[in-house]
């Protein structure tokens, strides 16, 4: 099973790539640098699934105490902060040919992400620090609480500030704005389906690890 997921991921993933890449058109006014998009978003939506599951599996734990909760938890985080590492790649990659800096400590929207960031690797840094492993994983549990409500204010931020050098919503604007063609909303699309197929074959294979782990 776990190979058959492995295969559609591989082959969702080379499918929506080619679409992206080489079918959708050019943006009229960003030009080539704007496929960046069809990866930048898919992976900032699966670093918002992660933290979510790993929300709901802390508090499963805290409700339970059982230490296999605590792994798909540790799971989730440790799938999402990757995810959420190449969303800080790809989207100074984006920024700098379109706003000319690749980053802008002014933005708000983009520090609210940062400090997310921040927060998960304080997640890791203490889950690593702290060998008893069920007080790690009731201090992890109540940190992954408070990061998900900074994860919340990142999804807010998109609405509540508006700054030139970050594009806001797409598919909620106006008519008239935003990925208005249909190759350019199947490159969207083919890109989310293969970003979310990808996340939950590194969900389980992490899982695998997270479980032995906790069963030694």
């Amino acid at each position: 099973m776990y190979y058959l997921l492995i295969a559609a991921t591989l082959i969702t993933g080379i499918w929506a790539a080619h679409v992206a890449l080489l079918q959708a058109p050019a943006d009229a006014m960003q030009g080539n640098v704007q496929r960046v998009f069809y990866f930048h978003v898919p992976l900032v939506w699966v670093s918002f699934l992660a933290f979510i599951g790993g929300a709901v599996m802390s508090v499963r734990y805290l409700k339970s105490r059982n230490l296999q909760h605590d792994a798909w938890a540790r799971a989730f985080i440790k799938t999402g902060w990757a995810f959420t590492t190449t969303v800080l790649v790809t989207g100074p990659l984006w920024a700098r040919p379109v706003w000319g800096v690749f980053w802008n400590w002014g933005d708000e929207r983009l520090v609210s992400f940062f400090v997310m960031w921040m927060m998960y690797n304080g997640y890791l840094l203490l889950r690593a620090t702290i060998n008893d492993a069920e007080k790690a994983a009731r201090i992890g549990a109540i940190l992954s609480l408070l990061a998900l409500l900074n994860a919340v204010l990142v999804v807010a931020a998109i609405y509540i500030w508006k700054t030139a050098s970050h594009p806001g919503p797409v598919f909620v604007q106006k008519a008239g704005s935003g990925v208005m063609d249909p190759l350019m909303r199947r490159a969207f699309w083919g890109n989310f389906s293969a970003f979310t197929l990808l996340f939950i074959s590194l969900l389980v294979a992490r899982y695998r690890v997270e479980k032995t782990q906790t069963e030694l």
